[in-house]
């Protein structure tokens, strides 16, 4: 299940684990930074209701009675409630320290008492059902304040607490805070998934960027198996790839060096047979004609034509045409028509429009030997006189460019469907030592295929004759 929904890229691995990676921590930072807010606010709250009751003593302590209910009054907000009982609210001081605070705030040493407590977590109307009969009075006295009665609004109560006056009267108050204050605002949100948005681009570009000679390693290695492009790739890009990058050029470089070799030798051994032949050859004039002089002659004419294949062999994987992109449907059309101008009977079928990357003269010579061999041993039928058309087809299936010559003829045996491609072997039709035939082209038809990157194969079709099937890799084309 995870690898389904896991990418098959490298680039996508790297990518989701950096968006997990950074998730997670703009998680954590979001919690932090939220209760390191939560206490700041209730921080400045707190020394903001101190000082503000503090204030209020001092003004109740030297004004008149029967202006003590307009002072409450206009003193009240949203957040801080307060009323004047004969009894306390608080029976018991939790926060001596805020005590200390506030007793220091007053403008002259009265011997006030102070009762503080702090409460945390609790919404302001869960925190009625605790509280006595004057403190639900307090917060009934404030929900009816006018900007008290949104009830959108939810306020989390902070501080509960009482201070005796002078008059032997109680201040009691509750102060709390808006917890829209304390939520996180859409522009914050909006701007935070920008910020991620961008550092996860820069992520993303960074980490394609540093892929590229990867990409640019497995484009080379395409063009080593299809084109043989030795040429070295530079060597940039991370600490990690460089090792990787320097030994695919040595590994170029060796390969190169070692088709070089095998094709100078193989040149040489050919260019040397030559001589001993010729000189076999001068020495069979001066005997006396017979038949066994003749038959040595036709056995040298057959060695002459082995070497010439073979060293045309070597000359032409010397000299690599460069490989170019064909339109292969009208390749093959012009062969076709080649063919058919001389009387052959060749039925071309192509589904549509192919491009290809190939090397168009390597690519009609293997063409047109496996048509002459269709030609020569596959037109005729066991069942029929007249001579079966030979098909030629070529088409896209999921993966590869398809090219198929087939014939009606009596096919091949089985197991030899594999030894035909092996170098100088020929099937007993092509016996005959007349025929210029060596047994090469198969061989040299394949290692042309296969240096294209793709595949030769014969198969026997279930309705009689031999189906020779070449496969290349599909052609994309490049991204600017």
């Amino acid at each position: 299940m995870i690898k389904r929904i896991l990418p098959s890229s490298l680039i996508g691995k790297i990518c989701i684990i950096m968006v997990l990676g950074l998730v997670f921590e703009l998680l954590i930072a979001l919690q932090i930074f939220s209760n390191e807010r939560a206490q700041m606010l209730n921080l400045a709250t707190s020394n903001s209701t101190l000082e503000r009751v503090a204030a209020l003593v001092n003004v109740i302590d030297r004004t008149p009675v029967e202006l003590h209910d307009e002072i409450l009054a206009a003193s009240q907000s949203s957040g801080l409630t307060l009323s004047l009982d004969n009894t306390a609210v608080m029976t018991g001081n939790q926060q001596a320290d805020l005590s200390a605070q506030l007793t220091q705030s007053f403008s002259e040493p009265l011997p006030h008492q102070v009762k503080i407590q702090s409460v945390i977590s609790q919404h302001h109307n869960e925190q009625q059902a605790g509280m006595s009969k004057m403190m639900r009075h307090m917060n009934m006295s404030m929900e009816h304040m006018p900007m008290m009665q949104q009830p959108m609004v939810e306020y989390k109560t902070q501080l509960i607490g009482s201070v005796k006056l002078s008059n032997n009267y109680w201040l009691n108050f509750s102060s709390a805070i808006n917890q829209q204050a304390l939520r996180w605002s859409w522009s914050a949100i909006a701007g935070l998934i920008l910020v991620a948005l961008f550092t996860l681009s820069t992520m993303y570009w960074v980490v394609k960027r540093s892929l590229l000679p990867v990409k640019k390693l497995a484009v080379a290695a395409q063009k080593l198996g299809q084109e043989r492009d030795f040429t070295p790739l530079e060597l940039s890009g991370p600490e990690e790839i460089l090792p990787t990058i320097a030994a695919f050029n040595q590994m170029q470089t060796q390969l190169s060096q070692f088709v070089d070799d095998r094709t100078k030798m193989l040149a040489a051994i050919s260019h040397d047979l030559r001589t001993p032949i010729t000189s076999m050859r001068l020495r069979l004039e001066f005997i006396e004609h017979n038949e066994d002089q003749k038959q040595l002659l036709k056995t040298l004419t057959n060695m002459e034509l082995m070497i010439e294949a073979t060293m045309n062999f070597a000359r032409d994987d010397a000299q690599q045409e460069p490989s170019q992109t064909v339109e292969l449907t009208s390749l093959l059309q012009t062969i076709t028509d080649d063919y058919q101008d001389r009387g052959d009977v060749i039925h071309f079928i192509a589904a549509n429009k192919v491009i290809c990357r190939l090397s168009p003269i390597a690519f009609r010579r293997v063409i047109e030997n496996l048509l002459n061999n269709s030609l020569c041993y596959g037109q005729q039928s066991e069942n029929t006189s007249r001579p079966s058309p030979i098909e030629l087809n070529c088409f896209n299936d999921e993966q590869h460019t398809v090219v198929q010559v087939c014939d009606r003829g009596t096919g091949i045996d089985e197991s030899a469907l594999e030894d035909v491609f092996k170098p100088f072997v020929r099937l007993e039709k092509a016996r005959d030592t007349s025929s210029s035939s060596v047994g090469l082209g198969l061989s040299i038809s394949r290692s042309i295929i296969q240096a294209h990157g793709g595949s030769l194969v014969l198969r026997n079709r279930s309705e009689g004759g031999l189906c020779a099937e070449i496969r290349l890799p599909q052609y994309h084309r490049p991204q600017p």
